[in-house]
């Protein structure tokens, strides 16, 4: 698994977009904590793909919802983090 640190990719973003054509996807880390990862267009699609597992599992979950599928506000805000949002700055 190939990892990087996000001020790293930001210094070397073409050379991580080279290894990522090469079907190698990589995990971005904050304070040694991973945050993000990196991956390909084709494994992005692959991902994607209405034929996934994943997005059937979902498309058939909604399906069984009521009405048009959509979650209500008061569903979404039951599934909502409560908690304070972090401080957030571009600048590391």
């Amino acid at each position: 698994m190939k990892t990087s640190t996000i001020a790293e990719a930001k210094n070397n973003l073409s050379q991580l977009i080279h290894q990522l054509e090469s079907d190698e996807a990589i995990h971005l880390t904050r304070h040694g904590k991973p945050v993000a990862v990196m991956l390909s267009e084709a494994n992005y699609q692959k991902l994607t793909r209405k034929n996934n597992g994943l997005y059937q599992a979902i498309q058939q979950w909604r399906s069984q919802l009521e009405g048009d599928g959509a979650l209500t506000e008061a569903e979404l805000k039951q599934l909502r983090d409560a908690s304070q949002a972090r401080k957030f700055s571009w600048d590391e």
